[in-house]
């Protein structure tokens, strides 16, 4: 986070900060490429994987308390730095259905292989205690969270195109997006897609900026 800070001049001027971390950190998308390739094994579970991970893997309890960890040190070393400003955090979008049956798993435009109980579980256990997580620590520090899962449920990336605003493991993104993952069996071009896992589109991004704008509208009015 140190060059972050850096990068963008925090200092005791500052009047507001925004951040939005934590997924990367878990990381959520290798996560996402573990459950595809165990939805394509019978009898492989992504859930048991990162339940009782094998030796040199992480079990998910570790990730959330490492990111937790990591948060804290983040938002005491960006006070350290800006000490007046309002620090706004973003937490993430309902990028997964309320049902992992909802999804189709023949399409890589959604959630391709990965098990339908795996997705609930992903949701249930992983996504939502990330943006607890990150909530919890927020209001520790005193500083304003920003929900944008409530607003999304519906919009997530086993929808249809229009409805969606995440799009899936495989999506429409510019052309500097990759269309094959280097290192791995995934690969978007057959199907003129990009490999975008599961990141917001701009249907999505209007969302979280109509969301942020908000609260740092509302920050900037209690400076």
């Amino acid at each position: 986070m140190d060059p972050q800070i850096q990068r963008a001049k925090l200092n005791d001027k500052t009047d507001v900060v925004t951040i939005g971390v934590g997924g990367n950190s878990l990381p959520f998308g290798g996560m996402l490429l573990k459950c595809l390739e165990l939805g394509a094994t019978p009898g492989k579970s992504c859930r048991e994987y990162y339940t009782s991970p094998p030796e040199g893997e992480e079990s998910i309890t570790d990730k959330l308390a490492r990111v937790q960890d990591e948060y804290i040190n983040m938002l005491a070393k960006v006070h350290q730095a800006a000490p007046k400003a309002k620090v706004i955090t973003v937490g993430y979008p309902a990028v997964l259905p309320q049902e992992g049956s909802a999804c189709n798993r023949l399409a890589l435009t959604e959630l391709g292989s990965i098990k339908h109980a795996d997705v609930d579980w992903l949701r249930d256990h992983v996504l939502k205690p990330l943006n607890t997580t990150i909530q919890q620590v927020t209001s520790f520090f005193g500083d304003r969270y920003v929900d944008v899962y409530s607003s999304s449920v519906g919009h997530d990336a086993c929808q249809p195109a229009g409805t969606k605003w995440v799009e899936g493991i495989c999506g429409d993104a510019e052309d500097y997006w990759p269309a094959k993952l280097p290192g791995t069996l995934l690969n978007c071009a057959p199907i003129n897609k990009r490999v975008t896992l599961v990141h917001p589109n701009a249907e999505g991004h209007a969302n979280t900026a109509a969301h942020v704008e908000r609260a740092i509208r509302i920050a900037l009015l209690d400076h």
